[in-house]
């Protein structure tokens, strides 16, 4: 049995229900990628400012030990190591993040461009491919794979680990037991582990949570946290082993006002919150010799300017709690005042900048990139920060209505077609606020599908054998290329056959089963002969259409 060619309008169509049907609703709005673009810039900027903490807790140690300060070394020795393995574990990180860029961007000199210079930011199918490989089930391993950096930054935690546990009772590296846990919790946080799940509830591993299916700006985003965990956790070990050596007399040329954000990446109405210390700091220091404030001061009087304010200290730390509202770069600024031991006050100045982002919210259509008429829309909705049961969704035009099946998990209907508008709002403290901008979903009607007559799907003409033409008891649609559920099928049809050129009987058929004259009549047919399916009347839900004809040659 051969099958007859198709004709070019026949090959558009069934090329054109393919593409209907296999669209997902998965569009990265530029603003969500520019946005990542912002953070990533952030996070690259509070890098630096890790590593200029550390250069100078190194500097001072360094001076201690010139100055005759003896006990500083074992401690100093252990902070070597812990730069050396942590500067060789970011520098791959960042090979890796320049890979996936040069990979993705296929452009000479990708892998040094900044990321809001790259063009394909929204592609998904190359950063997967670099980093999982063909298929997400079994993760790809070697060099330039999620699975090499998993266990590169395993490697680089076992290892810090080992130094900590040696150095916690030894004696000359001693480290007190509230550090020692401190540290402990922190390499922990910075572990991978596959305590993941998706949307199923089916575990899923580290590599496939974190980079399967992202775009890249959001691969070089998650790079570029993990190099900044590693630098936090350099710093933190650092500050820990010179607390630990003791008091270090720093030179007080090498004091250094920081600040360091909690997070650099905010949502409007969410406040900000950062430290503001200096390197070396004490838990020692009170109102009496240190003032962090918020602000311009008369260093000449310690005089504050209008609007400036003295910050609350808390364990040699000032603490910022400001409110956000209009989204933008906001510069911040201030001095930290502090006594020195011959009474004097010195001044240090601090400024940073932080960057407050309007709410993001992610709405996706969970089979297509439509609405359907007439059968269950799902949707997925969530909005960052916000928990599911925090969430307003509704829809408005086309008489579109929502059922909420919690956890995020809507079911749309529609009934008309055109547009329709989905908006999230979330309940705050202050009443219902909107969270991003609404988001537009095109409303049509459910396509034909193909007709299925002789156990073969065809939207016109079919050729079968003679003893497959006597065994026709049915004429119906394939349903089975379609992703929603529906009650479509044939109402109702003529059936004709002819042979030796001569036309027989139109026989009335309904439901989509032939009458007994129709089968009679499939019993006479031979070589040659063809068969006419027409008048076709299909049901799609509660609408009646009209369907082409269908006609088969009996070979």
């Amino acid at each position: 049995m051969s099958s007859a060619k198709e004709t070019p309008r026949q090959k558009m169509i069934g090329m054109m229900y393919l593409v209907l049907t296999c669209l997902l609703a998965l569009n990265v709005s530029k603003e969500v990628l520019e946005g990542f673009v912002t953070i990533n810039e952030s996070i690259e900027n509070t890098n630096a400012n890790f590593a200029a903490n550390t250069k100078i807790m190194m500097e001072a140690m360094d001076e201690a030990l010139k100055n005759g300060r003896n006990e500083v070394k074992p401690y100093y020795e252990k902070s070597k190591q812990t730069v050396l393995l942590s500067q060789k574990t970011f520098d791959y990180v960042g090979e890796l993040k320049n890979k996936v860029k040069q990979y993705t961007e296929n452009k000479i000199g990708a892998d040094t461009m900044k990321l809001g210079n790259i063009e394909r930011l929204d592609d998904f199918d190359k950063p997967t491919f670099l980093l999982i490989g063909p298929d997400e089930t079994k993760p790809k391993t070697g060099l330039y794979s999620a699975k090499e950096l998993l266990q590169t930054m395993n490697k680089y935690s076992t290892e810090l680990g080992r130094m900590i546990e040696e150095m916690k009772d030894k004696a000359g590296t001693k480290l007190p037991e509230k550090d020692y846990l401190v540290l402990k919790e922190k390499l922990k946080l910075f572990t991978p582990n596959d305590n993941y799940k998706d949307k199923e509830g089916k575990p899923v591993s580290w590599e496939f949570k974190n980079f399967y299916n992202m775009p890249l700006a959001a691969v070089v985003t998650n790079l570029s946290k993990i190099q900044s965990d590693i630098k936090s956790i350099e710093a933190g070990m650092i500050s820990t082993f010179a607390g630990a050596s003791g008091k270090l007399s720093l030179p007080m040329n090498l004091y250094s006002a920081r600040i360091v954000p909690v997070s650099q990446y905010i949502q409007s109405g969410t406040p900000f919150t950062a430290d503001v210390f200096l390197t070396a700091s004490s838990s020692h220091f009170t109102d009496e010799n240190i003032q962090f404030i918020l602000g311009d001061v008369d260093t000449s009087n310690g005089k504050l300017a209008p609007g400036a304010v003295s910050l609350p200290v808390n364990a040699g730390n000032g603490k910022i709690s400001l409110p956000t509202s209009a989204a933008g770069h906001k510069d911040l600024r201030g001095w930290i005042k502090l006594k020195d031991g011959n009474g004097i006050d010195k001044y240090y100045r601090y400024e940073t900048e932080y960057v407050v982002a309007n709410a993001a919210v992610a709405i996706s259509a969970e089979k297509m990139n439509v609405m359907y008429v007439g059968v269950d829309n799902p949707l997925s909705v969530s909005a960052a920060g916000v928990a599911p049961t925090n969430l307003v969704v509704s829809v408005s035009g086309c008489g579109g209505t929502l059922v909420n099946n919690g956890n995020g998990k809507y079911v749309a209907r529609v009934s008309g077609t055109g547009s329709c508008v989905v908006t999230v709002l979330a309940k705050t403290p202050g009443g219902l606020k909107q969270q991003g901008p609404s988001q537009i979903f095109r409303s049509k009607k459910l396509p034909n599908p193909p007709y299925r007559v002789a156990g073969k799907s065809t939207y016109g003409n079919l050729e079968i054998t003679t003893s497959i033409a006597k065994t026709i008891g049915g004429f119906g649609l394939d349903n089975s290329g379609f992703d929603f559920a529906t009650t479509s099928k044939v109402a109702e049809f003529t059936m004709s056959v002819a042979t030796n050129g001569k036309l027989g009987l139109d026989y009335k058929c309904y439901n989509g089963q032939l009458s007994a004259g129709a089968l009679e009549e499939l019993q006479k047919v031979k070589k040659g002969s063809k068969i006419y399916f027409e008048n076709i009347k299909i049901q799609v839900g509660s609408e009646i259409r009209e369907g082409g004809m269908v006609k088969i040659l009996v070979k």
